[in-house]
This record gives C-alpha cells, sequence and structure tokens, in this order.
C-alpha cells in the first residue's frame, strides 16, 4: 500500500474540523446515547444518466434513512457518513466530475438548508462525521461546511486511515476499506497521485454508457449496477498473464469500447488517458507486495478489489494491530453480519444505491453499532406498496478470512499478563510452518493483554509458531503453538491456557482439541 505521512493528514483532518465548527463544542454524550449508525456507498451525483444514485429513485430511501436517525437521536451517539456518500468518478471522460457545491445543489432536499443532513445534524447536535472513501476521495472540510444545521452545526471530516468512534477505547474501528484494496486506495507513487487505478476502470464505464444508454434512461434503470468498480471485475482474474496492470487496463477497453488515446478529464483539471495510466501504474503490484508483506498479501488486495474477497482477512489484521475487537467497512457494497471463525468481528455496510432492476433482491443497508456490548445490526431501507418506506433488520451472511477451496489452519494467540509480575520482553520469534500475519509483540507490559496472529502458507503443512519471551525476576517463558494438517494433534505448551477451535466451546484448561481449525488459543503467563 502507498505510504502515506500519516501525521500530517490526522493533524490537518482535525485542524479543518475544527474549523469547521467554528470554535464550537460538542455537547457531553448523555447516557442514553449508546447507538452509532454507519452508512455508506450511496454515490450521490450530479443525476447525470452515468451515476449510480438517481435522485428520483434513490432520495426516498436516504431521506427515509436519515429519518429514522433523526427521529431515534436520543439513542443515536454519532452517524458515520462511512465513504463514497457523494461521488466524483462516475462520469464521461471528457467531462470534468462536478465538485461537492454542485452535487449539493443538484440534491437540495439531502444538503440544502433544511435538508435532511442538516436535520440530522440539528437532532444530534453536531455528531455527524464523514469518513471518506475512494469515490469522494479528495472532499474536504470546506466542502462539507456547506451543509449547516440552523445552530450552525457542521459536519465534522475525518481524513485518517482509521477513525475509532470511541477514543480513546480503541475497541470499534472504521474505515471505508478502500485503503486495502489494489485498485482504490490512493495511490502517492505516480504522477496522478493520489488517484487510483479503480479511477479509471470506472470512467471507462462511464464512456460506455454515456455511449449507449437510451434518452431519458440511467444506469439506475440497469440490472448488476452499482458494483464498486461498475464492471465484473471477477472476470479479470482469468486475463491476468503477467502483468495486472496491463491486463486491467485492457480489459477495461475490451469491456468498454474506449480507447487508449480517449481523453479523461480529471477531477482537478488535468487531462489522461488509458495509454498514460497503463504506463504509470506498472508498478503498482510490487509496490503492494513491498508494503503489505509479500505476493501473498499483494494478491488479498488485489481480490479484494476483483471479487471482494480479503477484506475481512485486512479487517482482522488492522484490528489485531490496533486493539480492535469490531471493525466496520463499505466499499464492497456486499453487506456482511459477521466474521465466520474469526479473531475478532467484521461487518460490512453494504450500500445505498442498488438499481430499480436489482430493488428487492438487493437493498439499501446500514449498521447500528450498539457501543454497550459492541454489536452490529444490520438494518435495510424497504418500500411499501402503500408508498411508505420502513427500516427493517436484513439478513445478511458473514464472511471468512479465506475462501475455498482453501481452509483456514491459522493459529490465534492471546497472552495475558495482566496477572504478571514484570514486562515480557521478546527473546525469539520462530515461524515453522506459515508465517505471522501480526507478528507477536516486542514488549507485553504487566497488566496488558496482546494478540497476534500466524497464518499457514499455501499447501498442506499448517501453521506453526514458537515465542519466547524473558522477564526480570522470573524463569522465562516460551510458548508454542500449531495448528497442522493431516493426523498430527493441535499444540499449546508453555504457559497455562485455554484453547478451542473453529466456532467450537473452549476445551478444558491446558488441553488442545486434538483436531479441527483454525486454533484459538489463550495463554495466562
Amino acid at each position: 500500500m502507498p505510504r502515506i505521512n500519516r501525521r500530517a493528514v490526522v493533524a490537518g483532518a482535525a485542524a479543518s474540523a475544527l474549523a469547521g465548527q467554528a470554535g464550537a463544542v460538542l455537547p457531553p454524550i448523555g447516557p442514553g446515547r449508546t447507538k452509532i449508525v454507519f452508512l455508506s456507498d450511496v454515490h450521490i451525483g450530479d443525476n447525470s444518466p452515468t451515476v449510480w444514485y438517481q435522485k428520483d429513485f434513490h432520495e426516498p430511501y436516504l431521506a427515509a434513512l436519515l429519518d429514522y436517525v433523526i427521529a431515534g437521536a436520543g439513542e443515536v451517539r454519532e452517524l458515520i457518513i462511512l465513504g463514497d456518500f457523494v461521488d466524483f468518478w462516475t462520469y464521461a471522460p471528457r467531462r470534468r466530475p462536478p465538485d461537492f457545491r454542485e452535487i449539493a445543489q443538484a440534491n437540495p432536499a439531502i444538503f440544502g438548508p433544511g435538508g435532511k443532513l442538516a436535520q440530522a445534524l440539528s437532532a444530534l447536535k453536531g455528531r455527524v462525521t464523514y469518513v471518506p472513501g475512494n469515490h469522494d476521495m479528495g472532499i474536504t472540510q470546506r466542502d462539507l461546511d456547506i451543509v449547516a444545521s440552523r445552530e450552525g452545526w457542521r459536519i465534522q471530516l475525518r481524513d485518517e486511515e482509521v477513525y475509532f468512534p470511541l477514543a480513546p477505547d480503541r475497541r470499534l474501528a472504521c474505515s471505508h476499506g478502500h485503503r486495502w484494496t489494489m485498485f482504490n486506495a490512493p495511490d502517492l507513487a505516480t504522477p496522478l497521485a493520489p488517484i487510483p487505478l479503480g479511477h479509471f476502470v470506472t470512467r471507462s464505464v462511464a464512456f460506455m454508457l454515456d455511449r449507449d444508454l437510451p434518452p431519458g434512461r440511467s444506469v439506475a434503470d440497469l440490472p448488476d449496477q452499482g458494483a464498486p468498480n461498475g464492471i465484473e471485475l471477477s472476470k479479470l482474474a482469468g486475463s491476468i498473464n503477467g502483468s495486472l496492470i496491463e491486463s486491467a487496463v485492457n480489459y477495461a477497453v475490451k469491456v468498454t469500447g474506449i480507447t487508449l488515446a480517449e481523453p479523461i478529464l480529471l477531477p482537478d483539471g488535468r487531462t489522461t488517458n488509458l495509454g498514460e495510466v497503463k504506463r504509470v501504474y506498472q508498478g503498482l503490484w510490487a509496490r503492494w507486495a513491498g508494503a503489505v508483506g509479500g505476493d501473498i498479501s499483494a494478491a488479498k488486495a488485489a481480490a479484494a478489489d476483483i471479487d471482494g474477497h480479503y477484506l475481512p482477512w485486512f479487517a482482522q489484521r488492522l484490528a489485531l494491530q490496533t486493539g480492535a475487537d469490531l471493525v466496520v467497512f463499505g466499499h464492497t457494497h456486499e453487506p456482511r453480519s459477521g466474521l465466520k471463525d474469526g479473531f475478532i468481528n467484521y461487518v460490512n455496510t453494504g450500500f445505498d444505491c442498488p438499481s430499480r432492476a436489482d430493488i428487492g433482491t438487493k437493498h439499501p443497508t446500514f449498521i447500528e453499532v450498539d457501543t454497550v456490548s459492541l454489536t452490529a445490526r444490520l438494518r435495510q431501507v424497504t418500500a411499501q406498496a402503500s408508498g411508505a418506506y420502513v427500516i427493517e433488520d436484513h439478513a445478511a451472511p458473514q464472511d471468512s478470512i479465506v475462501y475455498g477451496p482453501t481452509l483456514d489452519y491459522s493459529t490465534y494467540v492471546t497472552v495475558d499478563n495482566t496477572q504478571g509480575a514484570a514486562d515480557l520482553v521478546r527473546r525469539a520469534t520462530v515461524e515453522v510452518r506459515g508465517r505471522y500475519v501480526v507478528a507477536p509483540p516486542a514488549v507485553i507490559p504487566r497488566g496488558h493483554v496482546t494478540r497476534f496472529w500466524i497464518q499457514d502458507n499455501a499447501g498442506a503443512r499448517g501453521s506453526e509458531g514458537v515465542v519466547a519471551y524473558d522477564r526480570a525476576g522470573g524463569p522465562p517463558v516460551e510458548l508454542r503453538f500449531a495448528c497442522p494438517t493431516g493426523v498430527a494433534p493441535n499444540l499449546a505448551s508453555g504457559a497455562p491456557f485455554v484453547a478451542r477451535v473453529g466456532g467450537k466451546d473452549w476445551a478444558a484448561p491446558n488441553t488442545a482439541p486434538r483436531a479441527g481449525h483454525p486454533l484459538f488459543v489463550r495463554f495466562s503467563v
């Protein structure tokens, strides 16, 4: 993943958020406000035919969702717009995409004075947060300041990589999700920075739609629209021969009919074409492999865009790196209700711009998180025959860390040093089989609990690792753990522990279940 000066980004976002509030201080959160509402991927544009969101069809769904938040504001701690709420991408190549002001002016019932966002700001006393995605990358606090409540509250921009709504408690983490996908993460390594390759795939689709849509019709009239890139990138997987980037551009040309020389006018006024895109993004795979830990992880980042797989893998890695227990993403346009056999919990908001042809099999969806129990509830907006729009529970599948025919023979390790008399200082770490996705930390302070993860490599060997810690005034600790394939038993040793496999119950203390996967071990040292 491209390197970003996170300190500068966070500092800039914080400063602009304060400026947007004109010095206002948010009131204390009342004891009854224990719910956070997440919505993403609405893709509001200027209602051009190539834009997934069309006001005449989608606005009542969005208005009903925001009315639900407004009516229940006494329970809502925060409304988090989790990216791609507006869309700067889905436009024909020869036109410059509209800016935020133009989009707001085209949708006054949402953005205007007295519009639904202004009403939400009033009801929530300013607790509305905007976390950008890829289609609205580049949005600023100045843009968001166009929307204001009658009291002067404004939407607060949070443009850091990860937002922790309960900070300093970091158990809940959220992000749009695009920063862990190869085609859509901000790319600072090309002359077109920060625009990623996915922007040009989407503009190519808009070229095709602009050419082929009959008068009076829009993309919202077509089935299978509102995909994160606009075309079925899953078909790209079989077309990769050597150069992923060349294959991606060639695939876009083949599917949409755009030429390599067709001018593409960018949001900032620059002009490029797919010929230049093919050249300047050549090193994309190598940059990702270097940033995320090799070709296997880079392939996961590509798959996260091609078919949505493996984004939960990055969510789980993020959780272990930051101390989160629940991660909320959007981006894939596929709602998810949890993580099967995961070390943490992961949910996905889905999207709010299904086409007319798809409505009924797909729904505008959002997520409510209870901040006390840290549980997530998926919800949908449904149109009734009477013309009313109601909020209902949404049934969505859980997601997975790995996908068939591959199985997960990871070992997930927790080390509890809350009762220890000293810090644990790492002396050695060994990857016997597999590799550490999240390595054992160099120090586990006294009073702390830490988690790490070793995953099996491709093949039939499973995972096995060893980590040794020294501690002042006491004997060293050498922890061994393994989740092998075949007939060899699971293993945990080196300190008192409990263990389980998959979604099963914990076994008796100091007993590792002989078979099953993945293996979860909790050591107390």
